[in-house]
């Protein structure tokens, strides 16, 4: 007859070698590869500068991708690219105007700050083609 305590005995200590050989995997992994995955110098390649919100689940985003700077339209099931801006020394400004109107409290700041960023400058048109995405 099997020893009940005995099996249970085997199992959990399976069980606990089985995690601990994967937490070793786990952190070696991390010692060897370090910041390549999704990371250039430290930086992920992806990152999201501004976001204005247009109505629920709709927003407007500015994002920074590998040094270029898109601006990108979010639903609850698409993403669209609206424009491309050039200038990163604009963009720069921009986010530095952004933190001084956030940290300094004004009755005249504008509802989105990204709505205004695209009323001041130009931006570049990208062209949506369904058909190039598989759609």
């Amino acid at each position: 007859m099997i020893d009940l305590w005995e099996s249970l005995f085997r199992t959990v200590s399976a069980l606990a070698i089985v995690l601990v050989l994967m937490g070793l995997a786990t952190v070696i992994f991390r010692r060897v590869m370090g910041n390549r995955l999704g990371a250039v110098g430290g930086q992920p390649l992806v990152q999201v500068l501004a976001t204005g919100y247009i109505a629920p689940r709709k927003t407007v985003s500015l994002v920074s991708v590998a040094g270029e700077y898109l601006i990108v339209g979010t639903t609850a099931t698409d993403l669209v690219p609206l424009g491309r801006l050039n200038d990163s020394t604009q963009i720069h400004e921009l986010l530095a105007r952004t933190t001084e109107v956030s940290t300094t409290p004004s009755s005249s700041m504008p509802d989105s700050v990204l709505s205004s960023w695209l009323q001041r400058w130009p931006v570049a048109p990208v062209r949506y083609d369904k058909d190039a995405h598989g759609q």
